[in-house]
Order: C-alpha cells, then structure tokens, then sequence
C-alpha cells in the first residue's frame, strides 16, 4: 500500500471518529489531526462561497496535506489528501494561521483560502463541495 493511500485512509478513519463528537469545526480540524498524527497548518472561514463555510489543512509526515472543508451548512466535512503541488495555496494559509489573534484581525485571509478551494476544484478534489 502507498504511503498516499495509507495517509489517507487514517484521515478518514480520523474525520469519522470525530464526526459525531459536539465540537466546532476548529476543535474537529485539530483533534483529527491528533487522531491522524498529523500536523494542523490552518483552519480558516471562507466567505462568499455558496458551497463551503471553512477549511482547514493538517501535514503529514510523507507531505501529504489533509484538507477538511465543512459544507455551507455545517453538516458535512468533505476530506481529501493532496501533495505538495498545492504548497504555494497553502502557504499563505499557514502564515496566516500562525500569526496571533490581533494580527489575524487585520489580515483578510478569505482571498488565499478562496484560492485554495478553487484549485482544490480545479484538480479534481473536494467534488460535491
């Protein structure tokens, strides 16, 4: 089994044992990355998109990236496992959520993860979202 598909399946594993757990989208994104032992790089509201409301993207030790997307109406969390071709969408992301709370406020951080869903798209993945 390839180490892409490997990652992948302990991503679903994870996003199906905290499927059902009362916790917000952010707490979900982080303790699926507890559970998949990967590495939380964002988690971010998207605005504007008639289909997602937010993402997040946890790293894993093969660099492959694990995106959550929760649906518009906050029932669904669409998952997917890329590769580094996406770097320079998640990047700015990462930067992003690394800055403190006060620094967050001033940066808008809509237009990078917009880019990010839209390529997602573009490739293939997050169908349905």
């Amino acid at each position: 089994m390839a180490v892409d598909e490997l990652d992948l399946i302990i991503l679903q594993m994870a996003v199906e044992s905290v499927r059902s757990l009362s916790l917000s989208f952010a707490e979900k994104a982080a303790e699926v990355a507890t559970r998949s032992r990967g590495i939380l790089l964002f988690e971010v509201r998207i605005d504007g998109d008639a289909e997602v409301q937010r993402v997040a993207a946890i790293r894993y030790q093969s660099d492959q990236i694990g995106v959550l997307a929760l649906d518009r109406q906050g029932l669904v969390t669409h998952h997917c496992i890329v590769n580094g071709s996406f770097s320079h969408f998640i990047a700015p992301l990462e930067n992003w959520h690394s800055m403190p709370l006060s620094m967050q406020a001033k940066v808008d951080a809509n237009a990078h993860a917009s880019l990010f869903l839209g390529a997602l798209r573009n490739a293939g993945y997050m169908s349905g979202s």
